[in-house]
């Protein structure tokens, strides 16, 4: 503990890695609940490596504590993730305005982070909701489209290197990246058009809730 003070002193981050390694559980030890209860974590390792800590998502958002995901190479990382397959490699999104030691401290002590692992996001919902609006470019292409000239089709383009899987109702668009893909909204019992509503199947935040997005229209 005292060791953890100074490096609060200096201005350090600290993390709790892998929280349940060589452990049965995930609650805090008596050790946990100093540290914890002094204000001297500021985050929490969700995934390590391969190993997901589902909890630690939860603990995050209630304590507000900053997310990670890191790899644990502790070789090189082709070794452990090979070059050319299908998951890449554990790592934190850090949302950030500048690459900048500045900013991204910033972003790391405000809690700006997303987990990403085996090709999910985990984090606060509205990180996850507005990386996905950020990553997501929607523009209204036909306000006269389907078969009856009665529909209002947007077409979808995934601007980042994340694989973003979308549902609407019972139907999942697999929106690669740097591809576009189009959908169609009829008008409800209103009379009024849909707007482009989805859920978003491969990220997550407390208790495996899936966040809900409605695109913003051509940025």
């Amino acid at each position: 503990a005292e060791a953890f003070r100074k490096v609060k002193k200096q201005g350090g981050i600290i993390i709790h890695n892998h929280p349940a390694w060589r452990r049965d559980t995930s609650d805090k030890t008596p050790f946990h609940e100093e540290v914890y209860g002094a204000g001297l974590i500021d985050g929490v390792e969700v995934v390590n490596g391969s190993t997901l800590y589902p909890k630690m998502v939860d603990r995050c958002v209630d304590e507000e504590l900053t997310i990670f995901a890191n790899t644990d190479c502790h070789r090189t990382s082709a070794q452990y993730f090979p070059r050319g397959g299908e998951i890449f490699r554990t790592m934190t999104f850090i949302l950030a305005k500048e690459c900048t030691e500045k900013a991204v401290k910033d972003a790391l002590l405000k809690r700006r982070t997303l987990a990403y692992s085996g090709g999910e996001l985990m984090g606060e919902e509205k990180w996850l909701v507005e990386f996905a609006n950020a990553a997501v470019d929607c523009r209204l292409v036909s306000e006269n489209g389907g078969k009856k000239n009665d529909s209002h089709i947007y077409s979808l383009t995934n601007k980042s290197s994340v694989t973003i899987r979308l549902r609407r109702g019972k139907t999942i668009y697999e929106l690669e990246p740097f591809r576009t893909t189009t959908v169609s909204y009829s008008k409800n019992k209103n009379g009024e058009y849909g707007r482009p509503t989805f859920t978003i199947e491969n990220m997550w935040h407390i208790d495996y809730q899936h966040p809900k997005v409605v695109f913003e229209i051509d940025k």
